[in-house]
């Protein structure tokens, strides 16, 4: 006698927010993690902010809230404007985005940089 098969799946129709998963849950440990965003914070202060996004985008994917927030910074005019990385462009959609994720995350410290961004795209509508 074969055991018996186990029950199919079942998919919810509702929508629900994603819940941020720790780290191990998406395969990559608390010490890669770290790595990411060590390299991505070396590539950042040598002025290469594409390949820093790289690493910081992939701490983010899974579930590090320092990472998003240090992906949005990349993005953010302000902060580009601040780190004297005068040839990067800013993107304040992208900043934002990746600001709230982080916010998702867990980063509460991101509240004060939303509003103060939020406001600045505000006065630069044409």
């Amino acid at each position: 006698m074969s055991p018996a098969a186990p029950p199919p799946e079942t998919t919810s129709t509702v929508a629900t927010s994603p819940r941020p998963k720790p780290s191990v849950e998406q395969g990559i440990s608390a010490s890669e993690i770290a790595a990411l965003l060590e390299r991505g914070n070396a590539l950042l202060r040598s002025g290469d902010v594409a390949s820093a996004r790289l690493f910081y985008e992939r701490a983010a994917d899974a579930g590090e809230a320092q990472g998003a927030v240090s992906l949005a910074e990349t993005f953010d005019p302000v902060f580009l404007n601040r780190a004297y990385l005068r040839g990067v462009r800013g993107d304040f959609d992208a900043a934002l985005s990746w600001y709230r994720r982080a916010r998702e995350l867990g980063a509460t410290e991101v509240g004060d940089r939303l509003k103060a961004l939020e406001a600045k795209q505000v006065r630069e509508l044409p």
